[in-house]
């Protein structure tokens, strides 16, 4: 896609978005930009904070943030300015715009660390709790990382803003034009392309090893790299270079604390790290190499991530800052993996899965591959949203299970075709993955894990559908796809009701809304009736009914006063939003349920049989499926796994002869049932090396 049409596509996300949720175009650019921002993996997570005003022990200076985040892997606190300007044609960011717009993000920075600015804005607004922060954590702050995002394109003459501090604490300065998005959308990985020069750090590189003799998707090197060099490289790129799955890990178990071992060794035995520590394990998506006189350097590596070895890079960061310790006698091997962009999102959770096989990382870090995405996503292709009110024609909300795939799907369409793409799956019913974790975990009962943020909300969903896949597949039928897309329409018009109260002081309407669902299904669930919501007529009609707007908003208002309640306990709001008591307390509301919503609410039994009803429909697709599979995959392929599996006696005699049906297509058929074990059979050879 070239970058007018992506911008185009862009602004139209964004219009598109301010329409459907009842907000100003400047605050949907703000959600549109932060989005791709964690997309790209450059945020964690994402809190909205608009603030624009004066400081306070200068009045002259102008202060401005719209947003932030803070990254536990590597102990920075991530802050962003808006630059909308929405045009048709795009506009040029020059020096003097950028130079403007981070002065007043770090003057916001430099007023909150002098510990006066919270105290004159208003409790219950998320500046206020953000103020408050940066001054109350000013000695564990890491860096801060400014982040200025534009629909415009950075100007050819804006030099590199050299990093710099603020109270000490170091500041560096990220520019995401419409060039750089457009640019994270090309990419394989779906992130700005971070290369690494190895020169920078040290004179000649890394001196390695090379360790494979493949060639094409997959090279491997070992090296030993400086403690300084991997200390350096962590304090330029902080968690960006942690893959996800590692990042996650090291979040929940609270990283800002320097493991012990690390530290003791680094302090008391730095000569002997190499020995005593396993080291790290990375991958990368190109590399460069030099052979001299002395052997092979490591020059460039694009896409550096480290899939194994998070702790150690942290520990060695964090312990030469906060102990000023020299790093000069520690050394760390390395073993780098490149694998070809093409097949990176196959190859490299498998690498980080068994990298980690020692570690507490649990099969729900890996989850993005599992099959209950590509159910979910057959459903969201298949099935046609009945058409809304007013309109001609049905749709599809549309479920993304890979990153791009909804622009994806546009790409090389043509302008007629791209119209009717977007009128049978309007940009405002895509679901993303992240999207789905938050809408069942709120209904399930849980808003203080959704509101811990994107990735450690969806965590805690993938360790629930894990377990339940596990007990029944077939659980995952259309009628559930039709409960995710009504849950969806619940929350989706939970915000735009939020927005139009006149209680709202335009702050946490993510975690009010959280919470005012699953207050709604607890309130539904506990008095005992045999009903629940009746999630089929919100699919049927695309909307939720005025007697459920009327239960949403009593709700809601009570859910804003607990969590902006001053005796909260807890300063920052959002920090409460996380925390199981912000939930007791909202559980203990007492709050009726309309006479008019209880008559609305659908009988029990019959909503046990119809998920009874799909269960048996999703059986038999899924044999179909199977069968269809079997078939594409054609006799010789049956043939080969058969060999390879006799000559390492890895069939059983049953399975032997299953699979000796498959080796007769098409003379022979195997049946639903065989076919979907003939897929179980496949699945255990290729674990154990068979690749057809």
């Amino acid at each position: 896609m070239e970058i007018d049409d992506f911008r185009k596509d862009f602004l139209e996300t964004v219009r598109s978005h301010a329409a459907a949720e009842s907000d100003f175009t400047q605050a949907a650019f703000v959600t549109i930009a932060s989005q791709r921002l964690m997309d790209a993996e450059e945020f964690p997570d994402f809190e909205p904070c608009y603030h624009d005003g004066n400081g306070v022990r200068d009045r002259r200076l102008k202060l401005r943030v719209d947003g932030y985040s803070f990254d536990d892997a590597d102990g920075s606190m991530k802050l962003l300015i808006a630059n909308f300007r929405g045009g048709s044609e795009a506009e040029t960011l020059t020096q003097t715009d950028a130079t403007a717009l981070f002065s007043r993000l770090r003057a916001f920075v430099s007023e909150a660390i002098g510990g006066h600015l919270h105290l004159e804005l208003e409790q219950a607004s998320p500046a206020y709790a953000l103020a408050g922060d940066i001054h109350r954590y000013r000695q564990t702050i890491m860096r801060f990382r400014l982040f200025l995002v534009t629909d415009a394109i950075l100007s050819n003459r804006i030099k590199d803003w050299t990093e710099d501090y603020i109270n000490q604490i170091p500041v560096e300065y990220h520019i995401w034009d419409i060039s750089r998005f457009h640019r994270a959308y090309e990419s394989m990985s779906g992130r700005d392309e971070l290369a690494i020069d190895f020169r920078d750090f040290s004179a000649d590189g890394i001196p390695c090893l090379e360790a494979s003799q493949s060639s094409g998707e997959y090279k491997a090197y070992l090296s030993v790299i400086p403690g300084t060099v991997l200390a350096d490289l962590y304090d330029r790129y902080g968690s960006r270079l942690l893959e996800r799955n590692v990042r996650a890990f090291l979040g929940t178990r609270g990283s800002k604390s320097v493991n012990s071992g690390i530290r003791t060794t680094i302090h008391k035995q730095p000569a002997m790290f190499f020995a005593y520590n396993n080291g790290i394990a990375a991958t990368a998506s190109d590399a460069e190499v030099i052979s001299s006189g002395n052997g092979l350097y490591l020059t460039i590596v694009r896409d550096l991530q480290i899939v194994n070895g998070g702790q150690t890079t942290a520990s060695l960061s964090t312990t030469r800052r906060k102990d000023r310790t020299e790093l000069g006698n520690i050394f760390v091997q390395m073993k780098l993996s490149v694998v070809a962009p093409d097949r990176a999102d196959e190859v490299i959770p498998n690498i980080s899965r068994y990298a980690n096989s020692q570690n507490k990382v649990s099969d729900a870090d890996f989850f993005s591959n599992h099959p209950f995405h590509v159910r979910v996503e057959t459903h969201s292709r298949r099935i046609w949203a009945p058409a809304q009110a007013g309109s001609q024609h049905e749709s599809h909300w549309f479920y993304e299970r890979a990153r791009g795939q909804f622009l994806n799907e546009q790409a090389k369409l043509s302008p007629s075709d791209k119209r009717r793409f977007l009128q049978q799956n309007p940009r405002d019913q895509l679901i993303t993955k992240t999207d789905l974790a938050k809408y069942e975990n709120a209904w399930r009962g849980l808003p203080h894990t959704v509101n811990l943020g994107a990735q450690k909300n969806f965590r805690a969903f993938a360790e629930w559908i894990e377990e339940l896949w596990k007990v029944s597949d077939t659980d995952f039928s259309e009628e559930y796809f039709r409960r995710v897309v009504a849950k969806a329409i619940l929350w989706k018009s939970t915000e735009r009701l939020v927005s139009r109260q006149n209680w709202y002081n335009k702050g946490y309407r993510g975690q009010i809304v959280a919470y005012t669902i699953a207050k709604l299904s607890l309130l539904i669930g506990s008095k005992d009736r045999g009903k629940v919501l009746d999630f089929r007529t919100i699919w049927n009609r695309q909307r939720i009914s005025a007697s459920l707007e009327c239960q949403l908003s009593m709700i809601s208002e009570a859910v804003f006063a607990v969590i902006v309640d001053p005796d909260r306990g807890i300063e920052n709001v959002t920090e409460w939003c996380k925390k199981k008591l912000c939930w007791e307390k909202v559980e203990s509301l007492d709050i009726s349920l309309l006479p008019e919503f209880m008559a609305e609410l659908a009988d029990k039994n019959e909503s046990v049989v119809a998920a009874k009803d799909a269960k048996v429909m999703q059986k038999t697709d899924d044999g179909i499926e199977a069968q269809k599979t079997v078939v594409d995959m054609g006799a010789i392929y049956w043939q080969k796994l058969i060999n390879w599996g006799v000559e390492r006696s890895l069939l059983t005699p049953d399975e032997e002869s299953v699979v000796k049906i498959a080796a007769r297509i098409p003379n022979k058929i195997p049946s639903d049932k065989q076919s979907l074990w003939l897929l179980e059979i496949k699945a255990k050879v290729e674990a154990e090396g068979f690749g057809g």
